[in-house]
């Protein structure tokens, strides 16, 4: 059954604090569901307090599981299967691995595979390590004001990468079917929007972006890093944060960590396939990346 998207475009001074727009994460799980789902269609986001007032890791991922099964079909984050990932830094405990959640340090704004991704705070940071969330639909619309062409070319097919493991694909490479970074469904504006691996699919084919394409990225990241556009917040124990990933996109300040490895930030994050809750274009429906 597709719900009815009542989308609003807004900015930094649209949204100058978000006290009015906490769910309260304790009530009953039907209430939270249909809050949440009433906050994402508005604003491409949700945000939950006090939804797990334990702070074991066991407890709060079965809660964060149960919401997700509500909203959607909770799907694997990696060729290793998990369900529920935990976003710390283990840089220095295991062998390298290239995905950015699992080190420190900053993460620009960008969007994820699957329709929601649903972060639930266990431990902030001892400082930093503030999220903030950009309107798609506003940045696309400083876009349109400020150079229409420039518009226009992010609505053609740029370059894309496959990581190991989508779709049972043994090695990364480049996908054989090229696709925008924005797309258009009964007036909404979705997005998929990750540069390096934009950059990295057209290296590895011997692919150069043209002139108009760099210049179209160039200010497409301009706005999509404004003090304008985002909303910002630092998420503390037992809050919880979704993101409907075509609507807006996600990114995370520097921090530092506290000394203990056991003290370190620490969030879980799921993975939510919803496509009939959340329509979008078809060429933006990524849906179970690693089945």
């Amino acid at each position: 059954m597709i719900e009815k998207t009542d989308h609003f475009a807004w900015d930094a001074s649209q949204l100058k604090t978000v006290d009015p727009l906490w769910i309260d994460g304790s009530d009953d799980m039907s209430s939270i569901v249909d809050m949440a789902t009433q906050s994402l269609h508005h604003y491409g986001f949700a945000l939950l307090r006090n939804f797990c007032g334990d702070t074991e890791e066991a407890l709060a991922a079965a809660r964060l599981t149960i919401l997700g099964q509500h909203l959607g079909t909770i799907v694997p984050q990696s060729p290793r299967g998990e369900l529920v990932e935990s976003v710390r830094d283990f840089s220095d405990i295991e062998a390298e691995d290239k995905r950015g959640y699992r080190s420190a340090g900053e993460l620009t704004p960008h969007s994820d595979p699957p329709t929601l991704i649903a972060l639930h705070c266990l431990q902030p940071a001892m400082t930093g390590g503030e999220s903030y969330l950009v309107n798609v639909r506003s940045i696309h619309d400083c876009i349109a004001r400020k150079d229409q062409a420039l518009l226009q070319e992010l609505y053609k097919p740029f370059p894309h990468w496959r990581v190991e493991g989508t779709h049972g694909i043994a090695e990364a490479g480049p996908y054989e079917i090229e696709r925008p970074i924005f797309c258009q469904q009964n007036g909404q504006v979705s997005c998929v929007y990750y540069r390096p691996f934009i950059e990295l699919s057209a290296r590895t084919q011997q692919i150069t972006l043209n002139e108009t394409q760099i210049a179209a990225l160039d200010l497409f990241d301009h706005f999509s890093k404004s003090n304008e556009l985002a909303l910002r917040t630092t998420l503390q124990k037992g809050e919880v944060v979704i993101a409907h990933n075509r609507t807006v996109l996600h990114a995370r300040t520097n921090y530092q960590d506290w000394p203990k490895v056991q003290d370190r930030r620490h969030l879980l994050r799921i993975w939510i396939d919803s496509p009939e809750r959340f329509p979008v274009q078809p060429q933006h429906e990524l849906g179970d990346l690693f089945a």
